[in-house]
């Protein structure tokens, strides 16, 4: 059978497949170091693994990542909402019908994470049912994709060593630093990091809703002069009218992120005149409304790059399959999963040269390693 037929062979198949069963599955997975930000930390990746099972037998992977101080929700949610919600009202569903999927997602408010991994392994069953890769069904090509690093909170000397450390190790050309506690310690450690690091590196910072409006205005020029390419969510979040005012005091974008949860609320953003960069975080709109938001950017001329809910290999494998639908001006948050002592697939990740190699296999390249999983499997 030539290629052209085994192409239309599997979309005759695929045309009949239905979603024959959902399993939500929690982990437990230690981290090497804790991931801090301004509000809050995680110590393990206690998260949610989502398997959707075809009425052909093909498997499809997510990882939901709960976040508490976040989004609102606990893996005792997400397992709950899962199994008994969302799970039984896809099954039996056209797997390809993602009209029906979104209606059956939809009819339930709120829980964008399990909505998410939900859209996401569904696609990835879709994309190994047609021998395809998950970036090449959403209409990209597989190709390395930049990565930064994000620096954990700490001392100076930890992250001058850390930043020092990875970027020998993996080439990184790019690094996103944790701020948003102390303004004047922020500047001296961000002078410091662009010495060590040379003018060539990209450095964007995430105050994490840190700054008042007022700090933010004074240190303007300081970060202008130290060369940071973005700064994510600087101020509250929803606090629109200091946003503008802090944006319209410096040269320097600004990055929504805790403020662009929805599609909805990109486009309030959008249309606020305060942003001009978005951060796609797939973990909380999976890839159907990652694509809307990418159309919504676009109509806007406002940049995007993907980026992180802490995600581990799963997360970041399928949040690089979207990546590679677009071009991006900023490297990706691609590296978290550096982070975890362990991981539940059959194959890792690689960085080389500063970029994610992602296998080149169907779907998102990765599928569950049993073994592993009864490692970190948790029964709650």
């Amino acid at each position: 059978m030539n290629v052209k037929a085994k192409a239309k062979h599997a979309l005759n198949t695929a045309r009949d497949l239905t979603i024959r069963s959902i399993e939500a599955i929690p982990v437990v997975i230690p981290l090497t170091r804790p991931i801090k930000w301004a509000r809050g930390r995680i110590d393990s990746a206690d998260n949610v693994i989502i398997v959707v099972t075809l009425s052909n037998g093909v498997q499809g992977i997510a990882d939901a990542p709960p976040r508490t101080t976040i989004y609102g929700d606990t893996q005792q949610s997400l397992l709950a909402i899962v199994t008994r919600h969302l799970g039984p009202a896809l099954t039996g569903v056209n797997a390809f019908d993602m009209p029906s999927v979104r209606t059956a997602l939809d009819a339930v408010a709120g829980n964008i994470v399990a909505k998410s991994a939900l859209d996401m392994a569904i696609c990835d069953a879709q994309a190994k049912t047609l021998g395809i890769t998950c970036a090449e069904l959403l209409g990209g090509t597989l190709r390395p994709l930049p990565v930064n690093w994000r620096l954990a909170l700490g001392t100076m000397k930890e992250t001058l060593a850390d930043a020092e450390q990875v970027m020998k190790r993996y080439g990184l050309r790019a690094l996103k630093v944790k701020c948003g506690i102390d303004a004047a310690k922020d500047i001296v450690l961000l002078r410091a990091l662009r010495k060590q690091a040379g003018n060539d590196v990209e450095i964007t910072v995430d105050m994490n809703q840190g700054y008042s409006v007022q700090q933010m205005l004074e240190s303007a020029e300081a970060l202008e002069d130290i060369g940071i390419a973005l700064i994510e969510e600087p101020v509250a979040a929803r606090d629109g009218a200091g946003k503008l005012v802090a944006a319209q005091g410096m040269l320097i974008p600004i990055s929504g992120d805790d403020s662009c949860f929805t599609l909805e609320d990109v486009r309030d953003q959008l249309e606020l005149g305060a942003i001009r960069s978005i951060v796609i975080k797939c973990a909380r709109s999976g890839y159907t409304v990652s694509r809307d938001i990418l159309g919504l950017a676009r109509a806007y001329h406002c940049p995007v790059h993907n980026g992180s809910q802490a995600d581990m290999q799963i997360g970041c494998a399928a949040a690089a399959h979207f990546a590679c639908t677009y071009e991006s001006q900023h490297a990706h948050e691609f590296s978290t999963y550096l982070d975890a002592a362990g991981h539940v697939v059959d194959q890792d990740l690689t960085i080389k040269d500063g970029k994610l190699i992602l296998p080149d296999r169907p779907g998102i390249g990765l599928n569950l390693d049993p073994k592993k999983l009864r490692k970190y499997r948790v029964d709650i």
